[in-house]
């Protein structure tokens, strides 16, 4: 049996501030990362079971984590500008697994309490194909 795997190794990198990736592994403290493909039904006329096509497909990375300059030069600037940028976004699950792509940023949300570290959430949307891969960017 293959070990299980943990958190540890665990990576994410996303176009910085100046366009160059940035690694805020020490600044997520949980990631995830969904695929969704819409199941299109085309059963027909005295069919006993159900029957289905692929349809269109996403993927979603959402983050979490403490909310610094650093993340905040990166993120802020989308509250408040509309756009169509993307970002390019590596996720490390584990080492020697990599998805990159490109990615829409939505959902960004900053909190906190005058008792709390500041936290930040992002929702990461890819645009087109996700890149499963053993080497990094």
């Amino acid at each position: 049996m293959s070990p299980h795997k943990t958190g540890r190794d665990m990576g994410f990198r996303i176009d910085g501030s100046t366009g160059v990736l940035q690694d805020l592994s020490g600044d997520v403290n949980q990631q995830s990362i969904q695929r969704a493909v819409n199941l299109l039904e085309d059963t027909g006329m005295g069919e006993e079971e159900r029957t289905f096509l692929p349809g269109l497909a996403g993927t979603t990375l959402s983050i979490n984590g403490m909310a610094n300059t650093t993340t905040e030069a990166i993120f802020g600037p989308l509250v408040s500008d509309n756009t169509s940028r993307t970002k390019t976004v590596e996720f490390k699950p584990h080492a020697s697994r990599f998805y990159n792509g490109e990615v829409r940023v939505g959902n960004y949300q900053v909190s906190g309490s005058p008792d709390s570290l500041e936290t930040f959430s992002a929702d990461l949307t890819f645009d087109g194909a996700v890149n499963r891969t053993t080497v990094a960017l």
